[in-house]
């Protein structure tokens, strides 16, 4: 359940960004990336394209991703996403141990992780 949540707000917050921060926005031109995330089980996926100006999300299993992370399980998903917040070693960790396993252009990934600065919100001085 942690996950599905986190993969939703996770995908509110991406459309949010898309929308409303200029220097979000700016990484999205010239882009055209699907990226899904889901457990081995396939439930719960949630797949996040990335197009220019926009992100559109969407639940269930994408027929053509650029890059899929897929997690051993739900719950090791949320626990690794709430440790990549304090050590962004997390998902290497879980990569080099078989816990994450990733298909499609790696490439996309790293993309994916240099918009990370925009993803938790600032807080106001």
């Amino acid at each position: 359940m942690k996950f599905w949540l986190m993969m939703l707000v996770l995908g509110l917050r991406l459309r949010w960004l898309a929308w409303r921060n200029p220097d979000f926005r700016k990484q999205l031109e010239k882009r055209d990336v699907v990226m899904q995330w889901r457990t081995e089980t396939g439930s719960p996926s949630r797949w996040f394209h990335f197009v220019p100006g926009r992100v559109i999300v969407s639940s269930g299993l994408h027929a053509k991703p650029s890059v899929t992370l897929n997690f051993e399980s739900a719950d090791y998903a949320a626990k690794t996403l709430i440790e990549s917040a304090k050590n962004q070693m997390a998902f290497m960790t879980g990569m080099q141990q078989g816990k994450i396993k990733i298909s499609g252009d790696p490439g996309h990934l790293m993309w994916f992780m240099t918009l990370m600065k925009y993803i938790a919100p600032k807080k106001k001085k």
